[in-house]
């Protein structure tokens, strides 16, 4: 037997909420600060961040700095031969940068006009704005001038016959980049960002709303809310997609990327849509589509549009296709911990790096490094994912120095000392290598691929391109007083969210709780959204935020003494969200629109779902009440609070608001009714109310939906485990993207600890293709004796079944034991959730 209790993706306890002490407080300063919600969020582990080391080997390495100086050499436009490193593009109006240092391809003079290239040089120019350089406005040494906008230059790469930005400003068909969405995805998406920098830089807002607008229609033509992006390139021209190598996850994240933020600048709702029709193509994929760059942008992504819109897209399947491995590109995804130490007679720890995690034992890159915090943001919407994103994000803070010269020694660097003194120290390696006589080595893809990307003999595996990005990191993450205790700026990559509160994150990896020094300007209430709790309602100066161990705090910095209330699943300071309620369990009518019939004047059908008791929707007679949850959800109760009770009441589900099935009808005999159900999938709930006399009104003060899984979290014991990947605490984790898969043998089970015995009524399976076609359900009160209570002898693959139990079933443990399989390979499940019997409870 194989225990795997919570070691892999599961929930775990927050440990403790975070408390603070004020260092400038008057003495009468607040009230006590407390809960607000009661909502804490539990902590999601994902598999293989989990296992990332929580210590580091040296002192921060200072990647703003970095930036800074990296912006310093590169925009030099002194002229140092095949070195040089900005030049003029006399062709398109603009500068050009080579991507590799000495790059033979973009050089003084005329050679390479139109091929420098949007990943490195608008990367550039966001990646030190940033870190607090004006790009739009810089002194330069440019021929014939002392200021230099930038920002305006780089108009050179919007096309304004496509109406897209391009990789390069030439539309040859051999310029790099041609031919691959992920390259012009990317440059949209820079494009973008950098919109939300200069806002007011020449043409902005009339390029920004054209690639939002040729975005929307590439979504709606390949099928709107059914879209299929899985594609190579894309002819903008004719709205077609070419096929080849799917490139479509970067396709699609950076389309929902450009969408979302179009909405959010220009608030068209078309753009909200064809955002969600991108978002639906991940959801939708059994593929891991992790194929470059834009992917680490997908946990943020859903995350924000799940905040903002009720959604409920499943961020920790992001999390995994980033960690795991792509289905689209053999072995690319991030090296995790098992495999994160390179190096014999110096080690290093790159855990947490972006690249290949096959190519010579693993290879990976500065650039998709340098921009793991796209993904950092997720935490300021899905507090759930605090520690995921701090413990990731401690590792690359840690392992991404390597990328440079003067951090490494000569042994482990493919041009020995050449460059650890050098000015171009500030230049980072392409890559880093598990190779070399030492098993690491920084190093790049020239000169082996010199000849066949025409870079010349010159040429050197320095990359500007993924060098470019360092700003990303830099802006993002920052030492505190406490050693590996990060702050995370949770605003700074979040383009045109809604940034008015400052908001950080604390990850504590340590094993005794951490005193952080926090810097406030002003008086500022001080919120957590992990423990949704008020930390100060009036700190200022230097103030003390106390993290727990192996925790996180997520604060938010609002206006002193500011109203905090809780409405639609949020908490809110002076109605400004700045926390939400993301768990499996939450009640998902906090965010459904509301419609009825038969309301008495005066009421509306929204005060049932705002959360308040002092409201309440009032009928005359027979009525309905209609919540839309927005999308379809696995649902198990229902919880009324009536304001007045009727005569009688049913509750329905549909899934298209057309066909109802009826999930309880009776009499309620309280002030308020408790139903649960078996699981069923529901994107409507229906209400009917039954009043005899037209001079009756019932009401209803609030309604509340819930998934009331009884495993949801629970400790896994399984009988074996295939991989370290499909592990089996993914089985109560909450997604529906992750698995466990067993061992290729007959039989196997897997048993889930309820935490207390309960009453059981159902349990549902949601088998993969490797399914069990005969297996049992057992339960047990200890864990070692059994109890067979079902028998299924018709499993099919891929099926979801819910399998009911006998009355009186009741158990602490519940397993699902498989005796034959429905293919040769192994047997493997998503997910095993129980439930209560149906029942209907009436509270006084």
């Amino acid at each position: 037997m194989q225990r795997r209790a919570r070691s892999a993706r599961t929930l775990v306890p927050v440990l403790g909420a975070a408390l603070v002490m004020t260092a400038a407080l008057p003495a009468t300063a607040s009230p006590p600060p407390g809960r607000v919600g009661g909502h804490p969020q539990q902590q999601v582990a994902v598999v293989g961040i989990e296992d990332f080391p929580t210590t580091t080997a040296g002192a921060p390495f200072d990647y703003a700095q970095r930036a800074r100086d990296y912006d310093a050499h590169v925009y030099d436009w002194t002229d140092r031969g095949v070195y040089t490193t900005i030049s003029v593009d006399a062709a398109n109006d603009t500068f050009k940068m080579p991507s590799y240092y000495g790059d033979a391809r973009v050089q003084p003079g005329t050679t390479g006009d139109g091929d420098e290239e949007a990943v490195n040089e608008i990367a550039s120019v966001v990646g030190a704005s940033l870190v607090g350089i004006d790009k739009s406005s810089q002194r330069c040494n440019a021929p014939g001038g002392t200021t230099c906008n930038y920002v305006d230059q780089l108009r050179a790469f919007y096309d304004s016959d496509l109406g897209v930005a391009r990789n390069t400003p030439s539309a040859a068909s051999d310029a790099p980049g041609s031919g691959s969405i992920w390259y012009t995805t990317t440059a949209n998406v820079l494009y973008y960002m950098l919109g939300s920098l200069y806002p007011h830089a020449t043409d902005m807002s009339t390029m920004l709303r054209s690639i939002a607008d040729h975005y929307a229609t590439m979504v709606e033509s390949q099928g709107g809310d059914h879209a299929d992006l899985t594609m190579r390139d894309y002819d903008w021209a004719t709205n077609t997609t070419v096929s080849g190598r799917n490139e479509g996850g970067e396709a699609a994240a950076g389309a929902v990327a450009i969408l979302l933020w179009a909405h959010s600048k220009f608030g068209d709702a078309r753009y909200l849509r064809a955002a969600e029709g991108a978002m639906n193509y991940l959801e939708s994929s059994s593929q891991d589509l992790f194929y470059e760059v834009l992917p680490e942008l997908a946990p943020y992504l859903a995350a924000r549009l799940n905040a903002e819109t009720g959604s409920d897209y499943d961020v920790s399947k992001y999390f995994s296709w980033l960690m795991q491995g792509s289905s689209t590109r053999s072995g690319w995804g991030t090296v995790g911990a098992d495999a994160g130490t390179w190096g014999t007679d110096d080690p290093k720890s790159v855990a947490g790096l972006v690249g290949s995690r096959t190519d010579s034992g693993g290879y990976v890159f500065a650039m998709n490094s340098f921009a793991t915090p796209l993904m950092a943001a997720t935490a300021k919407y899905d507090a759930r994912y605090a520690d995921t994103v701090g413990r990731w994000l401690l590792n690359v803070e840690n392992s991404a120095r390597y990328f440079y010269a003067d951090q490494m020694p000569a042994t482990q660097q493919y041009y020995a000392g050449l460059f650890t003194q050098a000015p171009e120290s500030v230049i980072a390696y392409e890559g880093i290598m598990r190779t070399g006589v030492d098993g690491i080595q920084a190093r790049g893809d020239i000169p082996e691929r010199s000849s066949k990307w025409g870079v010349g003999d010159d040429a050197r595996s320095l990359g500007l391109y993924g060098s470019s990005w360092v700003g990303f990191l830099g802006s993002t993450v920052t030492p505190t007083n406490v050693r590996d205790v990060y702050r995370t700026d949770l605003d700074k990559l979040d383009f045109f969210g809604d940034n008015r509160y400052p908001t950080s994150l604390y990850y504590n990896p340590g094993t005794a709780p951490a005193h952080v020094l926090v810097s406030l300007q002003g008086r500022h209430l001080l919120y957590d959204a992990v423990s949704d709790r008020v930390l100060a309602r009036a700190a200022r100066g230097r103030t003390t935020v106390t993290v727990p161990a192996g925790g996180s705090v997520v604060l938010v910095e609002g206006p002193a003494g500011g109203s905090v209330t809780r409405a639609h699943g949020r908490t809110l300071v002076n109605g400004i969200a700045v926390g939400y309620d993301t768990m499996p369990s939450r009640d998902v009518a906090a965010t459904a629109s509301a419609t009825a019939t038969g309301t008495l004047r005066g009421s509306s059908p929204a005060a049932a779902v705002d959360g308040s008791e002092r409201t309440a929707w009032r009928s005359r007679g027979n009525a309905t009440l209609d919540l839309d949850l927005g999308s379809a959800r696995r649902i198990s109760s229902v919880a009324v609070r009536w304001s007045a009770r009727p005569e009688r009441a049913t509750v329905l589900t549909s899934t298209d608001g057309s066909t109802w099935s009826t999930a309880w009808t009776g009499r309620p005999a309280g002030s308020a009714q408790a139903v649960t159900f078996d699981p069923t999938t529901a994107r409507f709930v229906r209400l009917r109310i039954d009043a005899p006399s037209p001079r009756r009104t019932p009401g209803v003060s609030t309604v509340e939906v819930r998934d009331a899984d009884l495993a949801l979290g629970g400790d896994v014991q399984v009988s074996s485990t295939q991989n370290t990947v499909n592990v089996a605490s993914n089985l109560t984790d909450g997604s529906d993207a992750t698995r466990w898969e067993s061992k290729t043998a007959d039989p196997q089970w897997a048993s889930v600890d309820l935490g207390r015995a309960r009453a059981l009524g159902s349990v549902q399976v949601a088998w993969e293709t490797a399914a069990a076609k005969e297996y049992t359900v057992a339960v047990s009160d200890d864990g070692t004796t059994w109890r067979t209570v079902a028998t299924v002898a018709d499993g099919a693959s891929g099926e979801t079944r819910t399998i009911a139990l006998p009355a009186g079933t009741a158990g602490r443990y519940v397993k699902v034991e498989g005796t034959s399989r429905t293919t040769k390979y192994a047997y493997s499940i998503f997910r095993i959730s129980a439930y209560a019997p149906a029942a209907s409870k009436a509270v006084r």
